[in-house]
């Protein structure tokens, strides 16, 4: 007991030091856990003794992993992702499944193994994929919202992948004869069914009466402590009744946290288990680690890094092409595609179950581990490059081959379309200015990636476009070029940079505004181009901080002078200055013939020696000096007497087609 207790104090103290690391280098932790375990494990620095022991614990902690799952999966969450979830997760799922089979047959693998293990491969990490997500701020992008059906849908799959285990090794077992083995087969299979119905019989009334009736008799007495333990005596009790059924553990704990999701109680049952499910995932993938055997890997680095190559290269391309059949554009369909490209956790679950059944050998098992080991610590690099690789495929003429299938739908008249406010993004900010712009008479239009989101718009009327903005040929569509404002409304930071960027070559006068979550991106996104950025965090803080000193009957004045300190503050810390009063920028919006220039004045200027009253600069020339820059000061809004000078820099305004002929 004291050695178990010892292994333990090893394991978490190398948890802790693994999570410290890998927030220091902005990685999951689950990529440290797995490392820490390998480290520790039997084929490196023997740490652990007790290895089988801190296995079956782990085997405790998956369960608990599929119950929370299971807590955090909903009708309505379904609902909300349906198209990705059906369509999406459905041709990744199984595409990947019959394209990783077909290739293992030339293996020496039989049919069944083969399918067995594409199921396997098809699964990604959701721990590390959703990691990277929240730590990019996707989760709300087109994109991640692909991402999180899929792997969704590969959590719930791998509960039916798991079941498959001992049908397909039944294949497998030898038997008296071809007759006798397909009847045996046909009962199986009957037996099977007759159990998932039972379970699902049960499920049902569990939902419909039973949790909800135990639920509310726990919670009358008020003690988290009971609702504790009746949450884990659910999880625990139904996981327990589909294995004496012949059915899995983890088949259970996810119908157990199904059934909780669908009730009221299903976010105090989320925030109880969450500690206990990181506690033991922790441990999950610290075995796992473990479990690698670095001698074969050793043995076979050939084979290890090709099928690892294989793996980076035919899991990105079929989710990528998943995305496509969604509907979203090339750019987006990349980033999931490389975001799901590695071999997740539940794949070694799974191959477990394969060997637990007699479907798999230990080889194969250590061969799918170092699989994933790989992939998963080649995914933060994958994210990473995502973006760099997706504006290169776009620039090619398989980019431009992709785009002949994305319809824009119903286009917007660019024609009509002209000094006008191009909005990017339909989401509450979206809607919210599009309808202030219809209500004041100025014309706009929208681009949007969602297409629930545009086919609701275009049935109340709004004059929406489909499309990736991040696309010139789209921006186009919306006549940027003739715009007086472009507003990027998205949470896709990485494609409001390339928005801004191309926005500001379209239309080099138009007025851009940005809206950002983090105050980190507002430097980036105002050297791109942007000519102010509005920052949630700092507005949600001015907020937040000044209703709750109006409740404290704090003087409005002195809540509108702390208001201006913290503006102040932050744009020093930006060192970028924004006004509220209208700037030489803005009159751009209000006059968009108008532009600022500069001359410089060399020897020999015909102005050199004139004061500002008497070069005829307005009345010649139809420019006003806003600035003077000189010997390293520049002099703003300069009186008329003003004498120029050689070397002087004017800063002025006039026509946008104004071009210096001064002598």
């Amino acid at each position: 007991m004291q050695s178990l207790l010892t292994d333990l104090v090893v394991i978490f103290a190398l948890s802790v030091l693994a999570a410290v690391v890998c927030h220091r280098l902005r990685l999951p932790s689950a990529i440290g856990l797995l490392l820490a375990g390998v480290l520790a494990g039997p084929q490196a620095l023997r740490l652990v003794r007790n290895a089988h022991e801190i296995e079956l614990l782990a085997e405790i902690g998956v369960v608990l992993l599929l119950f929370v799952i299971g807590l955090e999966i909903s009708i309505a969450d379904l609902a909300r992702l349906k198209r990705y979830f059906s369509v999406g997760g459905s041709s990744q799922f199984f595409g990947s499944a019959a394209v990783v089979a077909l290739l293992l047959l030339p293996l020496g693998l039989l049919p069944v193994q083969g399918v067995y293990l594409g199921f396997v491969v098809a699964l990604s990490s959701t721990a590390i994929v959703l990691r990277l997500l929240q730590d990019r701020g996707e989760l709300e992008t087109p994109h991640g919202r692909s991402i999180l059906a899929i792997l969704l849908y590969q959590d719930i799959g791998v509960v039916p992948v798991m079941l498959m285990a001992p049908l397909l090794a039944g294949v497998l077992s030898p038997s008296a004869g071809t007759s006798t083995r397909g009847g045996a087969g046909l009962v199986t299979i009957g037996l099977l069914l007759s159990k998932i119905l039972v379970v699902g019989l049960f499920c049902y009334a569990a939902w419909r009466w039973l949790v909800p009736w135990v639920l509310e008799r726990i919670t009358r007495t008020r003690s988290s402590e009971a609702f504790l333990l009746g949450v884990f005596m659910l999880c625990i009790g139904i996981a327990v009744l589909t294995q004496s059924l012949g059915l899995s553990l983890a088949l259970g704990a996810f119908l157990a946290g199904f059934i909780l999701s669908e009730s009221e109680y299903s976010h105090q049952a989320v925030a109880a288990m969450l500690p206990f499910r990181d506690v033991l995932m922790s441990l999950f993938f610290i075995s796992i680690g473990m479990l690698l055997n670095i001698p074969y890997v050793l043995g076979h680095p050939l084979q290890v890094v090709l099928l690892t190559l294989a793996v980076l290269l035919v899991k990105p391309l079929l989710g990528g092409v998943a995305s496509l059949l969604v509907g979203l554009p090339l750019r987006q369909s990349v980033l999931s595609g490389l975001a799901l490209g590695q071999v997740g956790e539940f794949s070694l679950v799974a191959t477990r179950a394969g060997v637990d059944a007699g479907l798999l050998g230990q080889e194969t098992f250590q061969c799918v581990l170092a699989v994933a080991v790989l992939s998963m610590l080649a995914t933060p690099a994958l994210v990473a490059a995502s973006p760099g690789l997706s504006g290169w495929l776009a620039c090619t003429p398989f980019g431009a081959w992709v785009r002949r299938f994305e319809t824009p739908g119903r286009e917007v008249s660019a024609a009509v379309l002209e000094h006008h406010v191009a909005i990017v993004g339909f989401g509450v900010t979206g809607r919210n200015l599009a309808r202030s712009c219809r209500s004041s008479d100025v014309p706009y239009a929208v681009v949007e990636l969602n297409a629930a989101l545009v086919r609701q718009a275009r049935e109340d009327g709004e004059p929406v476009i489909y499309g990736d903005a991040s696309q010139p040929a789209i921006l186009e569509l919306v006549n940027v070029p003739r715009a007086r404002a472009v507003v990027v409304v998205i949470d896709d930071r990485g494609a409001a940079r390339r928005i801004v960027e191309l926005a500001r070559r379209l239309a080099p006068a138009a007025f851009i505004l940005v809206r950002s979550r983090y105050l980190r991106e507002v430097e980036t996104l105002l050297a791109l181009g942007a000519d102010e950025v509005i920052a949630d965090e700092l507005e949600v803080s001015i907020e937040v901080f000044s209703r709750v000193l109006a409740r404290m009957l704090v003087p409005r004045d002195q809540i509108k002078r702390l208001i201006g300190d913290v503006r102040g503050e932050w744009r020093r810390m930006a060192r970028h200055l924004a006004p509220e009063a209208t700037r030489v920028n803005d009159l751009r919006v209000v006059l968009p013939q108008l532009s600022t220039h500069s001359v410089a004045l060399q020897e020999g200027n015909s102005l050199v020696g004139l004061s500002i009253a008497r070069s005829g600069l307005r009345e010649e020339h139809g420019v006003t000096v806003l600035a003077v820059h000189r010997a390293g000061q520049t002099l703003a809004n300069p009186s008329g007497d003003l004498v120029l000078e050689v070397e002087d820099v004017l800063f002025v305004i006039g026509p946008q087609d104004w071009e210096p002929r001064l002598n």
